[in-house]
């Protein structure tokens, strides 16, 4: 370019598409969301489609550099965007009133669900890995996302067909299960890696990730 402060790299084209689609999602999304019956992450996904390097190339984090690094900090500052915007919509002091509904569909609940979750993987897949494999792959995706659930926690005509008080646990567990998940991912790992030592499964299961980490 004539003017090298002008010229447009990689990091100016995520801010232009990531701003644009953020704007243009804004001014035409009660259409997409109320009229069209999509969630926000379909939008969000088919959009990333097109940008990305199947399609029009113009974000490709493949050649970022550390891809697994770039995942793990985007999920990072997703994951406190996510926890903050629960914060900020639940009632006040209402984990402090409600928590045993909260602590009941994120203990027994979800490790139900994860347990079934892992038998359905493990049943479609059954001939590529086995069960303490799938028990893993069912970790990272037994957490339900608020985003998912948008159209019944949010503020949409579906959402006031929603009594309150189910909106509100069903945000304060979504908002809590993504740090529930973790013990769960992590005992999985261990059993894969210490299969046949149960000792080395306990110690590194309760002493580092729940005690520690």
């Amino acid at each position: 370019m004539a003017w090298e402060h002008l010229s447009v790299n990689k990091p100016h084209l995520v801010y232009i598409i990531l701003g644009g689609f953020t704007t243009i999602f804004m001014l035409v999304s009660s259409v997409i969301k109320e009229r069209l019956y999509i969630g926000e992450a379909t939008v969000a996904t088919i959009c990333g489609i097109i940008f990305g390097p199947h399609a029009a190339n113009l974000i490709d984090p493949g050649t970022w550099g550390n891809t697994d690094q770039i995942t793990l900090e985007f999920s990072r500052i997703v994951l406190v965007v996510q926890c903050f915007a629960v914060g900020v919509e639940l009632p006040k002091a209402y984990m402090e009133r409600h928590w045993r509904s909260v602590v009941f569909l994120l203990v027994p609940v979800m490790t139900f669900g994860w347990l079934v979750t892992s038998l359905f993987i493990w049943a479609v897949f059954k001939d590529h890995m086995n069960w303490l494999d799938s028990l893993c792959i069912a970790a990272c995706v037994t957490a339900t996302d608020p985003v998912l659930a948008a159209s019944v926690v949010g503020k949409g005509k579906f959402a006031k067909r929603v009594p309150k008080h189910l909106r509100d646990l069903l945000s304060a567990e979504s908002g809590c299960n993504d740090g529930m998940a973790f013990p769960f991912i992590y005992l999985a790992i261990y059993i894969i890696r210490y299969k046949g030592h149960p000792n080395e499964v306990a110690l590194h299961w309760f002493c580092y990730t729940i005690l520690y980490e």
